[in-house]
């Protein structure tokens, strides 16, 4: 391969780094980092912050990588006497303006991750509602069996309203218990409550695990401080628990002792 084929190879190369893509990549999370930071200060719920503050340093960090290749690349066809390198062979004609990156959608993640949990798909129609309507609305597809109308309701509302849910149902959770058992329920109630639980959960949000269930549970009816870094499952596990549990038998306590029988 004589010295222009190589300079040709080297260029084309330098024009597929995909450069562009990571600038689009860390938009989407800085979006998305500034909805949660905006949503965190009205839930106590872990909203995966950190978690979305780590990926961007991984991100940042194969960027950086990736100028490092894009600048070698350069170097060594100046070296070899073709030093237009990599930024001129693909930047735009004089006068010819560079087309514009497309709209960042900050939901985007909120939107695919309800759609993975509830094994459906489409596009959100974004839908402002207050936290308590959006709630009873989720109550009421779950009480009916909707999923299709309990995916749609949940991916509309986006993660700004969708982490104020656990907030709403996990006292419910904890009143339904009670009233189930007879008695303020603890951590070795969570194993029951979960099986009797889970399969109703599952009807709706069928990538929420018995694990998943048993964390909500566990969050409820312990008082514990949430059920880990996944915002938007932890929303929606929510609502379809509170249906799930409000369909349980009230069993009174149990007598201490037993009655016995009088002789004649």
């Amino acid at each position: 391969m004589d010295v222009a084929a190589l300079a040709g190879s080297l260029k084309a190369l330098a024009a597929d780094l995909p450069l562009p893509a990571f600038d689009a990549a860390d938009a989407h999370f800085e979006a998305a980092q500034t909805e949660l930071k905006e949503a965190s200060r009205e839930s106590n719920a872990e909203v995966g912050l950190h978690k979305l503050g780590a990926a961007r340093e991984r991100l940042d960090a194969a960027r950086l990588r990736l100028g490092e290749v894009a600048e070698a690349l350069d170097d060594y066809l100046a070296a070899i006497g073709a030093g237009t390198g990599p930024a001129a062979a693909t930047a735009p004609a004089a006068g010819v303006p560079a087309a514009a990156p497309p709209p960042v959608d900050p939901r985007r993640w909120w939107t695919d991750r309800v759609n993975e949990l509830c094994d459906r798909s489409g596009d959100a129609e974004p839908e402002k509602v207050p936290p308590t309507r959006l709630f009873n609305e989720l109550l009421k597809a779950a009480g009916e069996g909707n999923a299709d109308a309990y995916c749609k309701r949940l991916r509309d509302a986006g993660p700004e309203t969708g982490v104020k849910l656990p907030g709403l149902a996990w006292p419910l959770v904890r009143s339904l218990a009670a009233e189930h058992l007879g008695r303020n329920p603890n951590a070795s109630d969570v194993p029951v409550l979960r099986d009797k639980c889970v399969a109703k959960v599952r009807a709706l949000v069928p990538k929420a695990e018995p694990l998943h269930v048993a964390e909500a549970l566990a969050s409820a009816c312990t008082l514990g401080v949430g059920t880990g870094e996944d915002a938007a499952r932890t929303a929606a596990i929510g609502p379809v628990l509170v249906a799930a549990m409000h369909r349980l038998p009230r069993q009174g306590p149990q007598d201490e002792h037993p009655k016995t029988e009088r002789r004649a």
